[in-house]
């Protein structure tokens, strides 16, 4: 395994190249997120990661994409749930960002690069919802409840990431 440490702009991620054309980050700095910037930016997170799981169950091949789209799928339903406090929350409209993603993965036809293509595409929004769970943690002005579900995200994600590598290695 090549351990490249490469700094990543102002968002001060440090890259492991685990598998070719994946990398995983570890967080170094972490600028602050408020209260309102976390809760926008976690639904929508999970709108895209529920979206293209939702896209990888149809298309994917490999039965142990299929199985992690289908975990993400359930953990960010209940993560929705719990941040609105609703039972079935509407999914949060896509930025153009968030979309771009969204299409660049619908062009992909079914098929081992399909798979590749819907985990890297995961690596990456895992590692974008990493940095937004540390930078709410890392704000002294936040709620209680909010602090709570931020450190049980970041746990699960940080899990969902190592799967995703173990993923990502059976489909080199």
């Amino acid at each position: 395994m090549d351990r490249r440490g490469i700094l990543l702009g102002s968002a001060g991620l440090g890259l492991l190249s685990l598998a070719p054309g994946l990398v995983l980050a570890q967080v170094r700095t972490v600028p602050t997120v408020s209260g309102s910037e976390y809760l926008a930016k976690t639904l929508m997170g999970g709108t895209l990661a529920k979206q293209t799981s939702a896209l990888a169950q149809e298309r994917a091949q490999n039965p142990k994409v299929k199985q992690f789209a289908g975990y993400e799928i359930a953990e960010q339903t209940a993560l929705a749930q719990v941040l609105t406090d609703t039972e079935n929350p509407p999914p949060v409209p896509l930025d153009a960002d968030h979309a771009a993603v969204l299409k660049t993965l619908q062009a992909q036809p079914a098929g081992p690069a399909f798979d590749r293509a819907y985990i890297l595409g995961q690596v990456q929004q895992h590692q974008a919802l990493l940095l937004i769970q540390q930078g709410y943690l890392e704000n002294t002005n936040r709620s209680t409840d909010t602090q709570h579900i931020a450190v049980l995200a970041r746990m699960s994600i940080q899990q969902h990431l190592t799967m995703l590598q173990e993923i990502a290695m059976m489909l080199t």
